[in-house]
């Protein structure tokens, strides 16, 4: 299983394929669909995030990326998230990956906003994730992004 840090860092990015980095959000007439396994994933990670400081978010994103290789559940005992997360997570295609990427940068965004920033500017440099923290206009349609995955989030996992 391989794991990235996109979009924005740490915690979510524990266990997302590659291919996320440069996937789409599916077009406007094919709305994303999160199932019953995505929505508890998500959960979880909503309330890791919410309970736990930047720096230990930071921390477990950079253990995730040293062992890409980790079997689930190494990744889980590192990440602090359960087996079946982890598994969800590992198994995400393009679409699904970066919709859960959105997802994460809005919970970022909401209790980590700086980490959000840093990790913008830090993974940029590397090709991983566009820094568009600088640009107001790339600012504006990565809050949309994450604006419309947040909603979904929310409208189907409620």
């Amino acid at each position: 299983m391989r794991h990235i840090l996109f979009p924005i860092a740490a915690f979510l990015a524990l266990a997302l394929p590659a291919t996320a980095q440069f996937a789409t959000l599916p077009p406007a007439g094919m709305p994303m669909a999160f199932s019953q396994a995505h929505c508890s994933a998500l959960g979880e990670i909503e309330g890791a995030v919410a309970t736990r400081p930047a720096d230990e978010i930071e921390r477990i994103g950079a253990a995730m990326e040293a062992n890409q290789n980790a079997d689930p559940v190494e990744v889980a005992r590192i990440s602090g998230l359960s087996v079946p997360t982890v598994t969800t997570m590992g198994g995400l295609d393009r679409q699904s990956a970066m919709a859960f990427s959105m997802v994460f940068g809005s919970m970022l965004r909401q209790y980590h906003p700086d980490l959000l920033m840093k990790v913008l500017r830090e993974r940029g440099p590397l090709g991983q994730v566009p820094d568009v923290s600088a640009s107001p206009l790339g600012m504006v349609l990565l809050d949309g992004l994450m604006n419309t995955a947040q909603q979904t989030y929310l409208t189907q996992c409620s």
